[in-house]
């Protein structure tokens, strides 16, 4: 059913949530309806099923990323580039439209939460391997993981309306600076100073 998943994952990222009808994605799967309801008992089992899917490709291209950065190249800079990248792409846009249709369908938000929540923790697990990450306390090694997740996040849902290339690119090398920097001379009290 790897093609139903595969529609239901276009088909979202281009017509939303509410237009990736069952009827739209066995049409682009080239499948009927009860070959896809064998598999997918309702819309919602097959969108989970596609949620889950954008996960572990979005995992599959940050790691592929990674292990393609030039030798001698900072990797904090490369993760946070590869993370605000990933945020402006079809995969991720599936995402932000799933996330922004639970808001008014608790349905949807009680499937997708928890992966969402899932793959949360497996971007701080992979985080957590960059340098420096593990001298941070872990609260505020999170919160620095997940400022920018939903720093890029927000970014990617303003480019649809508007394109600000010149203040996008400054943010990301202030913030790859930032933290970079703060990395190099990390320590489990590092962020305590500026918060008090």
């Amino acid at each position: 059913m790897a093609a139903a998943v595969d529609a239901t994952i276009a088909a979202i990222s281009e017509l939303g949530y509410h237009g990736a009808t069952v009827r739209e994605i066995c049409g682009r799967a080239g499948l009927s309806q009860g070959a896809v309801t064998r598999h997918f008992p309702t819309r919602l089992d097959l969108i989970a099923a596609a949620a889950q899917e954008v996960a572990q490709r979005q995992e599959d291209l940050y790691t592929s990323g990674l292990s393609a950065a030039p030798e001698g190249s900072s990797l904090v800079r490369m993760a946070i580039r590869l993370l605000r990248d990933g945020t402006r792409t079809p995969l991720n846009a599936v995402w932000l439209e799933l996330a922004v249709a639970a808001r008014t369908t608790p349905d949807l938000a009680a499937r997708i939460g928890p992966l969402i929540s899932g793959a949360y923790l497996r971007t701080l697990e992979m985080a957590s391997l960059l340098p420096g990450a593990g001298q941070l306390d872990p609260v505020d090694f999170q919160m620095l993981v997940m400022s920018l997740v939903h720093l890029f996040n927000g970014e990617a849902l303003s480019l649809i309306v508007v394109q600000m290339p010149e203040v996008e690119e400054r943010r990301l090398a202030l913030v790859s600076a930032l933290i970079a920097r703060l990395l190099e001379t990390a320590g489990p009290d590092s962020l305590t100073h500026l918060l008090d």
